[in-house]
């Protein structure tokens, strides 16, 4: 059902705008012209489980919070058990989808197809009705509205951009969108309707304020999408120049402006400006590699483009263990930092156009087949996923209780140690390859010893401290997700860190 175009026929290799634009065009309109339910999309296999693992994750947190024998003092957020079962929704709607897709749809009739596309609506109603506690009409209306707009998104996501997901990958991402967007228009609504204006822990102003700024940004993405004339340089600085005034001086909730907020939250923790510090040098670091890689005018090799996966475990270790707060801003930025610079890249717009579309070229890998530069944010959104799905992360890392560090640090286990070190020794030093893959039996036992070695850290230095049973589930986790590795062709910057977290997360 479906149809696949190489890599060598993506724009990567092309050397004008003019050229770009053609070959886009020219993928878009095939795309279009293809009767039926095709889509072009990444040289992998499908990955339909991967429209399971967000549901998962989710559900393994919830019910985490609800039978952990020692619980921090957090109260589970009154929306948590919502996007749990929208999510759960979501994944419905998509099996409902690959069906649809693998079925010879010639064949059926059409009443069947109406009933196959409504059979998610029904279901999560009834979740939302008897989980999350709501009225019947509400729990209609809002599994309807979801479920429609996934949909709608996921295959716009698959047509617009092709060559860039498998069927898969855009299901984690898009699931990811809607819960995120969903979530922060239930948090703004209770601040405007409901008057929830008293706003007291740091990380509850803050995490409100990098919210509103990348809802305003996937505005602002949205209107260059559809208005050609927004995609001049002019046009583009300006939305740019508003989204940084309105992120730094438009005030929330009655509080000060957050320019303000951001300020006293940074001065009142010496610790927080020398890691603040530690990380502005490491974010040097990362330019200078990729200066220094542009300069030897060479595509980068798979042990340089680790290098970021290394910056990555420097970032995220001291901000989980130490500063948890300060790294959940940090996450929000760098990620608004990333969309930025990718808009400017493929619009071409100068002076950054060119020279971030040339960086793209030395470090994008073969899963960079599509448009996008798929897998610095990939990199970017598996390590900080525990942090965004686990309910009150910064309340868990300032308590007793730390056993919950280990799904926290899940995309930096399995990513920058257990990954980094899979893909380096198993290079180096693999003989004895899997079935029907790449990767070698060396390279997972790499990945195995080092995950584990940080785990043991962690523990020697009494930051978690685990039973037996808990060490038997952790040892699951990282040998279920070093065969994952092992032998997935998905991108397993996002696949990792979700099957990670989902099992370690019972150990509480």
């Amino acid at each position: 059902m479906k149809f696949r175009m190489r890599a060598s026929d993506y724009s990567r290799d092309t050397s004008s705008e003019e050229d770009f634009q053609i070959k886009y065009r020219q993928m878009l309109e095939t795309s279009k012209t293809e009767k039926g339910d095709n889509f072009i999309t990444r040289s992998a296999s499908s990955g339909y489980w991967l429209s399971a693992l967000i549901p998962l994750a989710f559900a393994s947190a919830f019910s985490s919070s609800l039978f952990a024998t020692h619980q921090p003092q957090c109260d589970l957020p009154q929306t948590y058990n919502l996007l749990t079962v929208l999510a759960v929704g979501m994944f419905l709607e998509s099996l409902c989808f690959f069906i649809y897709l693998n079925k010879k749809t010639e064949n059926w009739h059409r009443s069947w197809k109406i009933i196959l596309a409504l059979i998610p609506i029904p279901l999560t109603t009834c979740m939302v009705k008897f989980i999350a506690l709501t009225t019947w009409p509400y729990a209609w209306c809002l599994s309807t509205v979801v479920i429609f707009i996934y949909q709608a998104v996921y295959v716009k996501i698959l047509i617009g951009f092709p060559s860039t997901f498998t069927f898969g990958e855009a299901c984690i991402l898009v699931q990811s969108l809607i819960l995120f967007l969903l979530n922060t228009f239930i948090k703004l609504c209770d601040i405007i309707f409901k008057g929830q204006t008293v706003i007291t822990r740091d990380f509850d102003k803050l995490n409100l304020i990098v919210m509103t700024t990348l809802l305003w940004l996937s505005v602002i993405c949205l209107l260059i999408s559809i208005c050609s004339w927004l995609r001049h340089a002019f046009c583009v600085y300006g939305l740019i120049s508003a989204l940084a005034i309105s992120a730094t001086c438009l005030p929330l909730a009655n509080a000060s402006l957050p320019i303000i907020i951001v300020w006293k939250f940074m001065f009142k923790d010496i610790m927080r400006l020398y890691i603040t510090l530690f990380y502005a040098v490491l974010s040097c670091a990362a330019v200078c590699a990729v200066a220094w890689q542009l300069h030897r005018g060479q595509m980068a090799s798979t042990s340089v483009r680790k290098i970021f996966h290394v910056l990555l475990v420097l970032v995220y270790m001291p901000g989980i263990l130490y500063q948890c707060t300060l790294l959940y801003v940090a996450i929000g930025a760098a990620l608004a930092l990333m969309v930025i610079i990718e808009v400017l890249r493929l619009l071409c717009i100068p002076p950054l156009g060119e020279v971030l579309r040339n960086a793209f070229k030395c470090f994008a890998d073969e899963k960079d087949s599509g448009v996008i530069a798929l897998t610095p944010f990939c990199l970017l959104i598996g390590c900080s996923l525990p942090l965004w799905l686990k309910p009150c992360p910064c309340v868990i890392t300032n308590t007793q209780f730390n056993i919950q560090l280990l799904p926290l640090m899940a995309g930096v286990l399995t990513i920058g140690f257990g990954d980094t070190a899979a893909s380096i020794f198993g290079s180096k030093y693999g003989r004895i390859k899997w079935r029907n893959g790449s990767r070698t039996l060396e390279g997972s036992l790499a990945y195995i010893v080092a995950t584990f070695i940080p785990i043991l850290i962690l523990n020697a230095l009494s930051f978690i401290s685990l039973s037996v049973v808990q060490w038997l589930v952790v040892a699951v986790a990282v040998i279920v997700s070093a065969l994952v590795e092992a032998h997935t062709d998905q991108i397993d910057n996002l696949v990792l860190p979700l099957i990670f977290y989902s099992i370690v997360n019972f150990v509480g």
